[in-house]
């Protein structure tokens, strides 16, 4: 059907009380009018239509006007007019037939105004479907339309809620004003949102939404003042408006980050100075936020906020660890602003530190010949970063002879953790220090006496808890200054390298520190150490993890009588072992079909059979 222009005028919201008394209105009008009057109203009112099939031109049309905007769920009610001179004939309002697209609307819902006029109600509109038609019933049964009109369902507009504002920073003298806010449900018609504000003498322009109905953005944006804003949202069915706020534009600015970072250490191993630049000119009332932490670490630290809240250039970071990369990160306010700008970060290191202790050492001595003499290695660990404080350039050694030994003092500089000697057995002292660019570490100190004299630890048992490999002991009665504890995998070749850590005098228990696998014999060593002399290591042995052996004995007969048998095997290698050996199990069957088992002690290499019959396998 064809559809009629909007008219000039604009209709209330037919679910609205002014749409019903329109409805009313039109009633009373319709039962009074005299044709002149129709006539009038006919000139300034009708659509030509010019669409073939039936449709008669000039013969009605329908009020209101298409298109036609209405709440879903609202009533509306639609009136078809007939106009007396149609040049097909005159056709009266019970022949109106009302459609929805191509649905008869139920006769129940018309009424019969008058000879020329029939309307259609609808209780709730949601139940409407575009376009809406007047039809008449002609001879012949045919269905000719009149007058169709567009139907648009919607909703008014809800009122705009949590408008806030927040004013960016872009370039150093450039901003942009930006307002968002919760629109409410989907109106399903053109609803037009605009944001006002103004002075308290002064009215601005509107802000119109480009491709959104939530947020509006404003490139003036003047500061020092009281503005008041709010949101208005506007279509066919009705106005709503936001609450308004009013606030100094200075209150919501986020402005841009600190920049041109740059990190100083000079000649302090513990601090760093930080530099930068603020791009926010218009006030002096900034603040800052300082962050920090060792490069790669997941920990922040902040500096106090009453220690950067007053407007700044640089700022000196304290307690460092030396020689270490941190990532700095900064980040600027202005002090009545709840918005901070993004973050600037910076990477620096500190200076280097003299290393804060010595190496720890130790020292592995075999007898070289028959005279006793020694093959003395001193072994000494790295320090760790937090120790070192900066790259270790060589280590200086000293060592001396007590008497009776002519040993005079001999001193090494190396960069090995190893110095080998070959000495006369005796007693020594040994010292080593760690060198770096800021200094010299405090000495340690290593008494290597002729013989471990001293009392030794006492019960020490070694186990595997929580995948580590722990031992435990009973110390001496005596003071002991510190405990090395040596260990090595047990191996066939008795050549596997010992590794070894050293514990303070306090502890009774430690776990290995180094790689540990399993299926693995390690033979553990703890040895006391006191000031004036070492005592004897005592040693266990412990897997971290167990595993069924790799293979079985070979088992071969050594001895063979009429009435028992001697049994013989090579025990199995460290390596193949997995674990403790428990038991061998010898398994045999007699003549008779019996089958015996037998347990043998894992230290024995033979078994003797004895009482057998003959003739057993």
């Amino acid at each position: 059907p064809a559809t009629c222009a909007t008219s000039a005028g604009h209709e209330p919201s037919p679910s609205s009380p002014a749409a019903e008394t329109r409805s009313e209105t039109w009633i009373k009008m319709f039962s009074k009018w005299g044709m002149s009057m129709q006539g009038v109203y006919i000139l300034l009112s009708i659509y030509y239509f010019g669409v073939s099939g039936g449709i008669l031109n000039m013969c009605g049309y329908i009020v209101p006007e298409s298109p036609v905007k209405l709440s879903i769920g609202s009533n509306f009610t639609a009136f078809c007019i007939l106009h007396n001179n149609c040049p097909h004939g005159k056709y009266r309002a019970e022949q109106v037939i009302w459609k929805m697209k191509t649905t008869a609307v139920p006769k129940e819902q018309y009424s019969i105004i008058n000879e020329t006029v029939s309307s259609v109600t609808f209780n709730d509109t949601s139940t409407l479907v575009s376009p809406l038609t007047c039809n008449v019933l002609v001879p012949g049964g045919l269905i000719q339309n009149i007058y169709g009109i567009q139907l648009e369902l919607g909703y008014p507009p809800d009122k705009p809620t949590n408008l806030s504002c927040i004013v960016i920073q872009i370039e150093a003298s450039s901003f942009n004003h930006i307002c968002s806010w919760e629109p409410g449900r989907d109106t399903l018609l053109s609803t037009n949102y605009s944001l006002k504000h103004r002075w308290p003498t002064s009215t601005f322009s509107d802000c119109i939404p480009q491709d959104s109905n939530n947020s509006c953005t404003m490139s003036e944006v003047v500061f020092f003042v009281t503005l008041e804003m709010w949101v208005q949202a506007r279509n066919e069915l009705g106005v709503a408006e936001s609450d308004h706020i009013e606030f100094d534009p200075i209150s919501r600015v986020k402005p841009l980050p600190p920049h041109k970072l740059s990190l100083n250490s000079g000649e302090f191993p513990r601090i760093l100075r930080i530099s930068w630049e603020n791009r926010i000119k218009l006030t002096q009332n900034l603040k800052y936020k300082i962050q920090y932490k060792i490069l790669n670490s997941n920990d922040w630290n902040e500096i106090p906020p009453e220690d950067t809240a007053l407007l700044r250039t640089s700022f000196t970071l304290q307690a460092l660890e030396p020689n270490t990369a941190y990532q700095i990160r900064l980040c600027c306010g202005i002090h009545l602003s709840k918005y901070w700008s993004e973050w600037s970060e910076v990477i620096g290191f500190t200076a280097e530190d003299r290393p804060s202790k010595g190496p720890v050492l130790w020292r592995n001595i075999k007898t070289s010949d028959s005279a006793g003499n020694w093959t003395l290695s001193l072994l000494w660990k790295e320090l760790s970063p937090s120790e070192a404080n900066g790259v270790i350039l060589e280590y200086k050694v000293s060592i001396s002879g007590r008497p009776p030994l002519s040993f005079p003092t001999g001193h090494y500089s190396l960069n090995t953790t190893q110095l080998v000697l070959n000495v006369e057995n005796g007693t020594y002292d040994v010292s080593i220090t760690a060198v770096n660019k800021a200094g010299e570490s405090p000495t340690s100190l290593l008494l290597i006496p002729a013989t471990n004299s001293k009392a030794p630890v006492k019960n020490i048992v070694a186990f595997p808890e929580d995948g580590k490999l722990w031992v435990n002991w009973t110390p001496p009665k005596e003071s002991v200054s510190k405990y090395i504890i040596e260990w090595q995998e047990a191996c066939s070749n008795l050549n596997c390298p010992t590794e070894w850590q050293q514990e303070p005098g306090s502890k009774r228990r430690t776990f290995l520190k180094g790689t540990i696998k399993p299926y693995k014999r390690y033979i553990i060593t703890v040895y006391p150490l006191y000031s004036g002399g070492q005592g004897e290591g005592e040693s266990t042995q412990a897997y971290l993890q167990q595993d069924v052996p790799a293979t079985g004995p070979n088992i071969r007969t050594k001895k063979l009588g009429k009435f028992e048998a001697i049994l013989e095997w090579e025990p199995l290698s460290v390596e193949e072992q997995n674990g403790f050996i428990k038991n061998y199990t010898i398994s045999y069957r007699t003549g008779t079909g019996d089958e015996r088992v037998v347990a043998v002690d894992p230290s024995k290499t033979e078994y003797l059979l004895s009482s057998l019959l003959s003739n057993t396998l």
